[in-house]
């Protein structure tokens, strides 16, 4: 018998739904984590397709898709979760975010427990089920990680540099999103 794409053990078929999500997720920062910060760019929508991604992000998180929930935190607070994914498409991650928080969806901005509460709420996930992903150290990292979450700084070289990695029991610094895997592992989170 062949398996349909949405099949259970017994090889009949079934509806995706949150029953069959993974039980783990990672929140991604946009400007700066998955596209390069967007400076000349204000409003919603305004340019961002034409913003690069940073390298290897769509290609790696593609790979991990499918044993993590992938959404977006982030403190846009113009913008809706379409366009925004839109942005997102030609890296191939728009369409596989389960979620696009902003400041505006959450109605406070990162680092503000408000903030992480609505984020957990909508995943219905544990907080030590949950990876923040960022560039922002305060923003992304810390103010994640006070929510019981776990953090990877994101802090690539910047003109040939790097800058001191942080690390502590639920916190890595990733310079580049090949290391991402291995990341993960090393915070317990295997295969």
């Amino acid at each position: 018998m062949v398996k349909s794409k949405h099949a259970g053990a017994d090889g009949a078929p079934h509806a995706p739904g949150p029953a069959n999500l993974p039980d783990r997720a990672l929140l991604l920062d946009w400007g700066g984590t998955l596209m390069r910060v967007m400076p000349r760019w204000m409003g919603p929508q305004h340019g961002w397709t034409d913003e690069q991604p940073m390298p290897h992000a769509g290609e790696v998180l593609c790979s991990l898709a499918a044993s993590w929930r992938l959404a977006l935190a982030s403190n846009a607070s113009e913008s809706d979760a379409d366009p925004i994914r839109a942005a997102l498409a030609p890296m191939g991650v728009g369409p596989l975010l389960a979620g696009v928080y902003t400041w505006r969806s959450a109605g406070a901005p990162k680092p503000w427990p408000p903030f992480w509460a609505h984020v957990l709420r909508d995943l219905d996930l544990p907080a030590h089920r949950v990876v923040m992903i960022g560039d922002d150290w305060t923003g992304d990292v810390w103010g994640a990680t006070q929510a019981g979450m776990f953090g990877i700084w994101f802090d690539p070289p910047r003109n040939g540099h790097a800058r001191e990695a942080r690390s502590a029991p639920r916190v890595r610094t990733m310079r580049d999103f090949r290391e991402l895997p291995d990341l993960l592992a090393e915070l317990g989170f295997a295969g």
